[in-house]
């Protein structure tokens, strides 16, 4: 039978429209359609492997009247086939600026991260698309887009009359706008299942069939999902097959006719899905300290974000309820090691439990299903001691005021078998102690 979650979002999806208020620790999803760009926007985009998911995180660093900045971050492993060298953890932090005036009207979606590209590249957005493509598919049903194959050459010019420059990698196309009305996917947003309005639209670019979701919001077009090239990767043959089990499934795709190893039935050339979202602002782009879980109002009578007041929603669950899924505390591929952009999450909780000084909790940790049983188990004790000694170390917290355990991936959210419902099964769990 399937989880809860996955069965509440079926019936979400059938009933467009709906709108449902809820308790931070509640597996329902809520609506919103909001998303503030504003200082600490904080965006995670899972990818799958064949070792398992990788989480690269956006964060919105500042914003001001002419630009945007933002910083990129990206931990995963990665395998030299030819020198026949182990898995190696790479870490690459990156930024990239956006003009203002780009994100209201340019054309050419710069979806590449690459330490090779310039840190602001005119004509571009990096994050979505800009509020002129948006409103053209809504009131056209047609845009003009560019995306852009990736980078391999060393350091390309923003000057279009210098080759090899950034814009001698775009292709543009005429995407059209699939259905009249607005489509939904789950995100994650502030530790709360939510679902948000996307604008699809498909089109060819070069021979490769491609669609995006764009949020369906003028003031932040964010690209929810995307796939480039669909099942432009071909499935694998038996020799292929072979190739990649004697070498655990790291063989490259030269050696494969252009197959891969973590898809052997055929892929989509690029993907993209955005799996959470974490924010402290309110639909003014004000940063917020007060809020409610069931949200806070937009324009007229739109569901706009929740409030992410952190350290507030927090309480206020564990509170009502006792217990809080938080999705916002980020570990390296594979690792209990804590990656940086968990501070807010873990200061957050530390500051509820400096509030209640007669507070005990619980930190659980929970993983998704790819791997063994043990493993699995085992990553997840070590992740709950992590948050612990994060919280002891660096927070001054007693230690004898938070309990760890681990239950790998024996109590799922949701499915295992898709991006979105292996990030919910990814959690720590916080529970209030008697």
């Amino acid at each position: 039978m399937a989880p809860k979650f996955s069965r509440v979002l079926r019936l979400m999806t059938a009933a467009a429209g709906a709108t449902l208020s809820i308790s931070m620790a509640a597996d329902e999803p809520r609506t919103s359609r909001s998303i503030p760009l504003c200082p600490g926007l904080t965006i995670v985009t899972a990818v799958a492997q064949q070792d398992g998911d990788y989480e690269s995180i956006k964060t919105i660093e500042s914003a001001s009247d002419t630009a945007v900045r933002l910083k990129y971050s990206v931990e995963r492993t990665v395998s030299d086939f030819l020198l026949s060298k182990a898995p190696q953890l790479v870490k690459s932090t990156l930024f990239r600026t956006v003009r203002r005036t780009d994100l209201q009207s340019a054309s050419l979606y710069l979806q590449q991260f690459s330490a090779e590209l310039p840190e602001t590249v005119p004509d571009t957005t990096a994050i979505g698309t800009s509020a002129a493509v948006l409103n053209a598919l809504k009131n056209k049903g047609e845009a003009k887009l560019g995306i852009f194959i990736a980078f391999t050459q060393i350091k390309p010019s923003i000057d279009r009359t210098v080759h090899p420059n950034v814009y001698d990698n775009q292709m543009v196309a005429t995407v059209t706008r699939v259905g009249k009305t607005p489509v939904s996917l789950a995100v994650i947003v502030n530790d709360v299942p939510t679902m948000l309005p996307a604008i699809q639209a498909a089109g060819d670019f070069f021979g490769d069939k491609s669609e995006f979701f764009f949020l369906d919001d003028e003031t932040n077009p964010l690209t929810l999902k995307f796939r480039v090239g669909i099942g432009a990767v071909p499935a694998l043959g038996e020799e292929a097959a072979k190739l990649c089990a004697s070498t655990h499934g790291k063989a490259p795709a030269m050696f494969l006719a252009g197959g891969r190893c973590d898809a052997p039935a055929g892929a989509d050339k690029d993907t993209l899905r955005v799996i959470k979202i974490r924010s402290n602002c309110s639909p003014t782009g004000m940063p917020t300290g007060t809020g409610t879980p069931g949200g806070v109002g937009g324009a007229g009578n739109v569901p706009a974000l929740p409030a992410g007041d952190g350290a507030n929603a927090l309480e206020r669950a564990l509170a009502t309820t006792g217990k809080v899924d938080v999705y916002s505390v980020y570990f390296s591929f594979n690792s209990d090691a804590l990656r940086d952009e968990s501070e807010p999450t873990l200061t957050d909780i530390a500051e509820v439990l400096r509030r209640h000084p007669d507070w005990r909790l619980a930190v659980n940790g929970h993983t998704d299903g790819i791997g063994g049983d043990q493993s699995n188990l085992d990553l997840s004790r070590r992740r709950s001691t992590a948050v612990k000694d994060a919280l002891v170390k660096r927070y001054a917290i007693a230690g004898d005021r938070l309990a760890t355990s681990g239950f790998g991936k024996s109590q799922p959210k949701d499915t295992n078998d898709t991006l979105e419902g292996r990030a919910r099964n990814r959690r720590v769990e916080l529970v209030k102690l008697p």
